[in-house]
């Protein structure tokens, strides 16, 4: 073997003896899984849920209507709220962070029986609605609503409302807001009010303006809803028949205070308890004349309703 040949040969075997070396110390680079040496792991965020449910139980000594009819002020009402919240889309980076659908039911129990064909389940009303919550705070809500009558006491109405509402905490800081929102009610078909006249009866639409101050004081959530409702002449009708007038209609506030249940595990929802009182201020004729049907052991101008309930969000 010539001097060449010899230095091929040991160039060749010095070369495959660093090889064997290599494999024989990193065995786990070659056996279908990669060192993980030196790697930190990377946790995940789990993707939020597209779906949300809140059952809420309200108990209280009237079933006041947000549009200022007192049907019922004897006894205990019980009223559930079931809503789903089904996200049909999220960016919360883009303008347009987020669409809501939102399905739902809403009913009246009452303890006293009331009605034209009285009995305890006064109201059942199903609820549809389209939310668009928007960069900085704004959201624009689209809400469908139909009233049925479960005492026969009028035909079932339907309605739809808009309403543009303002998350401004972050303006202010410490857990405080005031929440403002304005919001436009219209009667599809048929009368959410007392008719006393049908063949003089149109369907009409209100405005409401208004706030919800909101603070924490520890563990405890205060808020202080206020609003005004401002209707169509057509919207309340007098004994007569003739429309309830127009303009200033309802103004209401009230306080409400929230706890949550920490004891409960969260894998059952976020529970809370709450309990407030609401003052009513009714300024329409026809308002008043339909209230003195409805309950006419209580035909006032000012109206006070206590309640409280209990809040599961899932």
């Amino acid at each position: 073997m010539n001097l060449l040949s010899k230095k091929c040969l040991s160039h060749s075997l010095a070369t495959l003896a660093v090889a064997g070396a290599l494999l024989s110390g990193t065995p786990q680079l070659f056996a279908g899984a990669p060192s993980t040496k030196g790697v930190v792991p990377v946790e995940t965020k789990p993707a939020d849920p597209w779906i949300h449910a809140l059952l809420q139980v309200d108990i209280s000594d009237h079933y006041i209507t947000p549009r200022g009819l007192n049907v019922e002020n004897e006894g205990v009402i019980f009223q559930p709220l079931f809503l789903v919240f089904w996200t049909l889309y999220s960016e919360p980076d883009a303008f347009l962070q987020d669409i809501t659908l939102t399905t739902g039911v809403w009913s009246s129990f009452h303890t006293n029986k009331s009605g034209a064909d009285p009995g305890y389940w006064n109201e059942f009303d199903p609820i549809a609605g389209l939310g668009f919550k928007f960069d900085g705070g704004v959201k624009l809500d689209l809400n469908y609503t139909a009233f049925k009558s479960m005492v026969d006491s009028y035909p079932t109405s339907q309605h739809m409302e808009i309403k543009l509402s303002y998350d401004d905490s972050k303006l202010w800081g410490g857990g405080f807001a005031l929440n403002p929102s304005v919001a436009y009610w219209q009667e599809l078909e048929d009368k959410a009010t007392v008719v006393f006249d049908p063949s003089k009866s149109d369907e009409s639409f209100y405005f409401t303006i208004g706030i919800n101050p909101t603070f924490k004081a520890g563990p405890v959530k205060l808020e202080f809803p206020t609003f005004i409702n401002l209707v169509g002449d057509d919207f309340y009708q007098q004994f007569d028949g003739s429309p309830g007038g127009d303009g200033l209609a309802v103004f209401c506030t009230g306080v409400k205070a929230s706890i949550p249940l920490t004891f409960v595990p969260k894998d059952y929802g976020f529970w809370s308890l709450y309990a407030g009182v609401k003052y009513y201020h009714l300024d329409n004729q026809g308002l008043l004349d339909g209230n003195k049907v409805l309950t006419p052991n209580e035909h006032r101008e000012d109206l006070v309703q206590f309640h409280g309930g209990i809040s599961i969000f899932f």
